[in-house]
């Protein structure tokens, strides 16, 4: 069985906090608007069950087939 969509969405958001330097997301400063982003769409994305339309948007934000 693939990876569920939310799955998809989490890997590819560390995946794109790894190539940015690789900060821990408790790191991010106020003056790093990329890492806040970043640490709330994983929040967003830690509350929404499999099939939500957060899910959905994400994917579209981080172009998550």
């Amino acid at each position: 069985m693939s990876e569920s969509l939310k799955q998809r969405v989490r890997d590819k958001i560390l995946r794109q906090r790894g190539e940015d330097g690789g900060r821990p997301i408790g790191d991010a400063e106020g003056d790093d608007p990329r890492l806040m982003d970043i640490r709330a769409d994983l929040a967003l994305l830690d509350q929404a069950i499999e099939d939500d339309e957060t899910v959905q948007r994400l994917a579209a934000k981080y172009w998550v087939p």
